[in-house]
């Protein structure tokens, strides 16, 4: 009998032997993915901070300036070419549609007196 129970016991610390490896093997390789998407991540940050470095250098309006003066062939602008403020016409005054439906609704007449029909919630003595 002590000696089945031994054997049970060797049997079970060799199934939890087992268990615990499978346990250490899975976290291993969940460590494992962890650390290649850590990597992943600081690759594309060094990607996105290269990009916007990129960016910043060719939206440059140092860079952008000798590229027009180079391509372009354009010439600077004149100041006569501007006019002057008072040659602006003025401004528009801003639409009322609610104004201009009252300022075209014929005008009433004083001689007209309001209807007196009764509407039936007022009673007449």
């Amino acid at each position: 009998m002590l000696r089945l129970l031994h054997c049970l016991m060797v049997m079970g610390l060799l199934a939890a032997a087992g268990y615990v490896y499978d346990i250490k093997y899975r976290a291993t390789g969940e460590a494992q993915q962890v650390q290649r998407l850590r990597n992943e991540i600081r690759n594309e940050k060094d990607r996105i901070a290269f990009a916007r470095a990129d960016w910043a250098k060719l939206s440059s309006p140092d860079r952008i300036q000798e590229l027009a003066m180079r391509h372009l062939k354009m010439k600077p602008v004149e100041a006569r070419r501007f006019g002057s403020v008072g040659a602006l016409p003025e401004r528009p005054k801003p639409a009322d549609a609610i104004g201009d439906i009252l300022q075209n609704l014929p005008a009433e007449n004083p001689n007209d007196s309001p209807d007196q029909t009764p509407t039936g919630s007022v009673e007449q003595q």
